[in-house]
């Protein structure tokens, strides 16, 4: 009888140990979907609102560019000449130099041309000449480095030379000549610099190497500018030639600058140059 009752009294606490397990695992089972729900709750609440924030600002960005783009399309805003520089040789031609950027984020101006207008002491014009240049990609800035001029007087039976004592400088893009694009110039063409040399005729010799990332325009070829520069950094004037590149193979390029004046220091820009604009 003892022995019945203590077997008794082992299966109850048995199973107030089995029921006290089963509670807690009840417990557990109802704490853990509970636990995982408010992690998920946190998660939306910390995370969500600024990943929905990105794709609203993502959007926004797109629609900001597509009305930037269809605003440039309708009225672009005109190229600037922002530094330019000449000097006179000898023989009154004018080489000069000037600094042109794009202010579109999305068009590129096509054949845009620069006026170049010489005048004497009195404000008379000496020659007034136009030269077609290459497009100019958006958002970039280009150097163009041209002659250009008169070498005498224009009066009857003269041979004196007349030097300009202003040049100035505007440029003009054709109406329609604007056309929609994703190409920028910037960091497209790698410049070594292989310095500057007297040669044995006097002028200076501008050597290097240019290397372009990819091709612009569809051009196979590039213009190298050098450009001359005063002790502020502002541009005196200039020389280019145009060279065969391929994308990511270095070409060389050698610039003779005649009748350079004296000059603080240089710089070499390069551009492409479509093949039917080579001189």
């Amino acid at each position: 009888m003892t022995m019945k009752l203590k077997y008794l009294g082992w299966v109850a606490l048995s199973g107030l140990f089995a029921v006290s397990l089963a509670g807690c695992a009840a417990q557990s089972g109802q704490t853990a979907p509970a636990g995982s729900e408010q992690a998920v709750v946190q998660t939306e609440e910390t995370q969500g609102p600024a990943a929905g924030q990105a794709a609203v600002d993502e959007q926004a960005d797109a629609e900001a560019d597509a009305a930037t783009a269809e605003q440039e399309a309708a009225n672009p805003a005109e190229l600037q000449i922002v530094d330019s520089g000449w000097f006179a040789a000898d023989n009154g031609m004018v080489d000069f130099a000037v600094k042109v950027q794009n202010p579109n984020k999305t068009v590129e101006a096509i054949d845009p041309v620069i006026e170049v207008v010489g005048k004497d002491d009195s404000g008379n014009v000496i020659f007034d000449e136009t030269i077609e240049t290459p497009g100019v990609l958006p958002d970039s800035t280009y150097y163009y480095s041209y002659v250009a001029g008169s070498t005498a007087d224009s009066s009857a039976n003269s041979t004196e030379v007349v030097k300009p004592a202003t040049v100035e400088f505007s440029i003009t893009t054709p109406e329609g000549s604007w056309e929609a694009t994703d190409q920028k110039l910037a960091h497209v063409y790698a410049v070594q610099d292989g310095g500057a040399t007297d040669t044995q005729f006097g002028a200076k010799e501008f050597t290097g190497t240019v290397t372009a990332s990819e091709s612009l325009d569809g051009a196979t070829q590039s213009r190298v500018d050098v450009v001359l520069l005063d002790q502020d950094g502002k541009i005196e004037g200039g020389y280019f030639k145009i060279v065969d590149t391929e994308p990511g193979q270095a070409a060389d390029y050698d610039i003779y600058a005649v009748g350079a004046p004296q000059y603080a220091s240089y710089a070499v820009y390069a551009s492409p140059w479509p093949e039917e604009d080579a001189a």
